[in-house]
């Protein structure tokens, strides 16, 4: 009759890592150790926690988003002090987006965009300084007001409208939320401007 073959696992002397052997032998066991499962949710709250932190600034201080730049039921220049502000473009948007929309106005598809050009026409203001850039509607059913600085500026991208008379730009915040300005006059000018004084992150060479 053959004797049974009884194999023993046991840590190597040299190793001195019991959870390293303990795992091995979960491992046999098709089991995991209770401290492997138990680094494993460590790890898994630390990525959660990493995910959900607010982005900073490079600085460390919490980046600002769109509402913290937004006045609302007032056009009042903000209580800021800007300095000696040099100013890149100020107004409405582009008359000519309200003429190109009212002669496709006879297109029922058209209408609600029309309607929309002629609404930004009669109460959206843009600013555009060396400092800034802030969007006015002066709308009777909301007043509102964004100031956003250029130091809190990531990226800004536009298209060109209207036989590239007047473009739609679009500024990403550092903390990820996006202001639009919508037929804007002299774009490329102004995104260039704004490209040349936004935030720039430092890259460390290693």
């Amino acid at each position: 009759m053959k004797q049974p073959v009884v194999v023993i696992a046991r840590a190597n002397a040299n190793d001195g890592d019991d959870e390293a052997f303990e795992n091995k032998i979960s491992a046999l066991r098709g089991k995991r150790s209770k401290r492997a499962a138990k680094s494993e949710e460590n790890d898994r709250k630390d990525g959660e926690r990493r995910t959900t932190t607010t982005p900073t600034t490079g600085g460390g201080a919490r980046a600002k988003g769109v509402r913290e730049f937004t006045r609302t039921d007032t056009i009042e220049e903000p209580e800021v002090n800007w300095g000696n502000e040099v100013v890149i473009y100020e107004g409405p948007p582009a008359r000519g987006e309200v003429v190109a929309n009212v002669l496709m106005s006879w297109t029922v598809v058209w209408v609600p965009l029309t309607i929309q050009a002629i609404g930004r026409a009669l109460w959206l203001k843009y600013k555009i300084t060396d400092k800034r850039v802030s969007v006015i509607s002066e709308s009777p059913l909301r007043k509102e007001r964004t100031d956003v600085p250029m130091d809190q500026i990531k990226d800004v991208i536009s298209v060109g409208r209207g036989i590239g008379q007047w473009g739609d730009m679009v500024i990403t915040l550092r903390n990820g939320e996006k202001v639009e300005l919508r037929s804007l006059p002299n774009f490329k000018e102004c995104e260039k401007a704004i490209a040349e004084r936004m935030y720039k992150e430092k890259v460390i060479d290693f």
